[in-house]
């Protein structure tokens, strides 16, 4: 569960941003829409289960994202796909010469297997320059490690850290100045990081819709099991796309076949997949195809392939198997624009699965961009999940909350929104030149 996230320094973000997942204890609307956990240290506090992201194209509602999205990749493969000498991946903010070479700075609050914990880092391209894991099994915090790099020495320092922690000198020494020690100690089995390590590592996810290419493999390879068979299809007949049924065919396929058959478009597609799988022209690998039913004004109902299909019911098609695995396991999900392609009724009530009890009974969250004014419901989403971004004129992301300009229980939101009371919108005073 996803409780806080902060950012410096990074893409269109050069000030302290924080976004929060704590509900405010003064508004009791929609409980379904609030995660009740009994933490240490933080008894009474309740936390949303999402979040929406409004504001113009180009105010930094992607690089928000982008900006968790980088922390989580760090973790994930700093240890195991970067290279001595390689750079971090961190993208600083270009707009003033200043910040070009401070260190882009995050700091997150999760909770994993019940435990809170915080983690900190402070990194430039070149590399890491502090890095943090604090953590609350029993509400007071532990310090688990703290590595800063001190320049005048060209070395790092570690502080001394807590008697709960199981401190390892060895995995201290093979941690590089361009990688996390919390990345490095999972690969030896260190207990207490590889706990913490997991959660980026599975629980937090990113899902792009805006890929033409998003795969619907997850969605087809579920619709074989008995428990999300008959869920699959309810979602599909349920959406209005005309859909009866689902059939799949799996087929063994060489990778020159692939080639032969894949239409121009896709012919990188495999050669990506052969370079990645380390593939000879000769392997096979399983080839899933999808078709939908359809009913006629026939006897018989129609089907149609995959690729014959609307953009959006590809996506809807796509998104349902990881949307059920989200609902199922407690993921904490990050969507840009989530309405790509699809209807803003049918985004809308995609939201109304996760913000269920009954659905959502492990406290799923999601935080999404989008610039879909009818998501700004009352009896969707409650005032505090609402945030915005704006751009200042000096280029930079300033990322707020809807509680700043604390608006009725009754106000109208996306009326209000439109006609720019909470900010956030373009502004074209005398509307596009040509």
């Amino acid at each position: 569960m996803l409780i806080e996230f902060k950012v410096s320094n990074y893409r269109s973000i050069r000030e302290e941003q924080t976004f929060s997942l704590v509900a405010a204890n003064s508004d009791k609307e929609l409980p379904s829409c609030v995660i009740e956990r009994d933490l240490p240290g933080l008894s009474g506090v309740r936390f949303l289960k999402g979040a929406a992201i409004y504001g113009a194209n180009a105010s930094g509602k992607s690089n928000f994202i982008e900006a968790v999205n980088f922390l989580a990749e760090f973790v994930r493969n700093s240890a195991t796909k970067l290279q001595p000498g390689d750079p971090t991946g961190t993208k600083p903010f270009k707009l003033d010469r200043n910040s070009i070479l401070k260190p882009s700075i995050f700091e997150i609050t999760f909770v994993s297997e019940g435990v809170r914990y915080l983690f900190g880092l402070s990194v430039t391209v070149q590399r890491v320059i502090e890095e943090y894991l604090i953590a609350y099994p029993k509400g007071a915090p532990q310090r688990w490690y703290h590595r800063k790099f001190n320049k005048s020495k060209n070395t790092y320092e570690w502080a001394k850290p807590s008697t709960a922690f199981k401190s390892d000198k060895n995995l201290q020494d093979k941690t590089r100045e361009n990688s996390l020690f919390l990345s490095v100690g999972p690969q030896f089995n260190h207990p207490q990081l590889d706990k913490v390590f997991k959660w980026f590592k599975n629980n937090l996810r990113f899902i792009n819709l805006r890929d033409l290419r998003i795969d619907p493999a997850f969605t087809a390879n579920l619709f074989h099991n008995t428990d999300y068979h008959d869920r699959i299809l309810n979602l599909l007949r349920s959406a209005d796309f005309g859909i009866t049924d689902v059939k799949i065919q799996e087929k063994e396929m060489s990778i020159d076949e692939m080639k032969k058959r894949a239409r121009p478009s896709l012919i990188s597609d495999v050669a990506e997949i052969e370079k990645k799988y380390s593939l000879k022209s000769d392997d096979t690998v399983k080839m899933i195809k999808v078709n939908l039913e359809h009913k006629s004004d026939g006897i018989d109902p129609v089907l149609l392939e995959y690729g014959e299909e609307s953009a959006g019911t590809q996506r809807f098609f796509s998104l349902i198997g990881p949307w059920i695995d989200i609902l199922d396991n407690g993921y904490t999900v990050f969507i840009d624009e989530i309405e790509t392609s699809l209807h803003p009724i049918l985004v809308r009530e995609i939201l109304r699965l996760l913000f269920c009890s009954k659905h959502n009974p492990r406290g799923a969250q999601i935080v999404f961009t989008t610039q879909n004014t009818i998501l700004l419901d009352n009896t969707l989403m409650r005032r505090d999940q609402i945030w915005f971004t704006e751009k200042t004129p000096e280029g930079t992301t300033h990322l707020y909350p809807l509680t700043d300009y604390q608006p009725r229980k009754d106000e109208a939101l996306a009326k209000g929104y439109l006609a720019g009371r909470y900010g956030a919108i373009p502004f074209l005073q005398d509307g596009l030149k040509l």
